[in-house]
């Protein structure tokens, strides 16, 4: 396994090997280090991004290879100082971000999504949630790009249907988890990627079944990434069915 480097020139600019034995129609998993020296950070205002060329060989043939595009940044939230990005506190100017593209339509046509980006960071925005939904790969490339950092969603409702017993509330109990793990697996290398949500005002996030989903989402989403916080939109009072925010302490302390 080759691993390089390179610059946003397309200049090599580190580059570590490696060997391991896999047995036909099995796989391995391999851990490669490689220092960069005084690297640009990714930021809002300079977005710089490398590339890492992975290369599989078998008998110095080449048979396999993908590049994966990232970003070098460091993240922080604290009471203090609130949100850090590279050591310099940022405070979020955005709001929610729905996939659809007006007359277009709900299908993720590239340019409009870098459209959107585009108006969006002129208007002076720097940071959207994706509402409710993941959003296209090529909208969080857009959003490495051009500096605008993102709030992941995962979905809009968990066990318990919403407007009809045909959303998503059909299929969680059966594909939470793989759906979930795809999505960690796919988004976590994007640096404008600063959090993950996991879900939007849940109707049973104030009962005892709602802590337990919640606790198993934070759990499968800390299993594949524990560099990011992880949040949650919460529903208002009037959808609660009586109970108070003092409720959903429980659920907010996993969180």
């Amino acid at each position: 396994l080759k691993v390089q480097l390179m610059n946003s020139t397309g200049k090599v600019i580190g580059m570590t090997t490696g060997n391991s034995a896999v047995a036909h129609e099995q796989s391995a998993d391999m851990k490669q280090t490689i220092t960069l020296e005084n690297p640009s950070l990714w930021s809002i205002e300079e977005p710089t991004l490398y590339d890492a060329l992975v290369t599989v060989l078998i008998n110095n043939k080449e048979v396999d290879k993908v590049k994966t595009t990232f970003g070098i940044r460091s993240i922080k939230f604290d009471t203090a100082t609130g949100f850090t990005l590279n050591g310099k506190t940022i405070k979020l100017k955005g709001g929610c971000f729905h996939h659809d593209n007006g007359p277009l339509g709900a299908a993720a046509i590239d340019r409009a999504e870098e459209r959107k980006i585009e108006i969006l960071k002129k208007a002076g925005f720097n940071a959207i949630r994706c509402s409710h939904n993941p959003p296209s790969p090529y909208l969080l490339d857009v959003c490495d790009r051009l500096g605008m950092l993102v709030i992941d969603e995962f979905t809009d409702m968990w066990e318990k249907p919403k407007v009809s017993p045909d959303d998503y509330s059909k299929y969680f109990r059966a594909n939470w988890k793989s759906d979930l793990s795809s999505i960690l697996l796919r988004d976590r290398n994007h640096p404008s990627v600063i959090m993950w949500s996991i879900g939007n005002e849940i109707p049973e996030a104030a009962d005892t079944s709602g802590f337990r989903i919640a606790r198993n989402l934070v759990n499968e989403v800390k299993k594949y990434d524990r560099t990011r916080p992880v949040t949650e939109a919460l529903v208002d009072q009037s959808t609660m069915g009586g109970k108070t925010w003092e409720d959903k302490a429980p659920h907010l302390a996993m969180l």
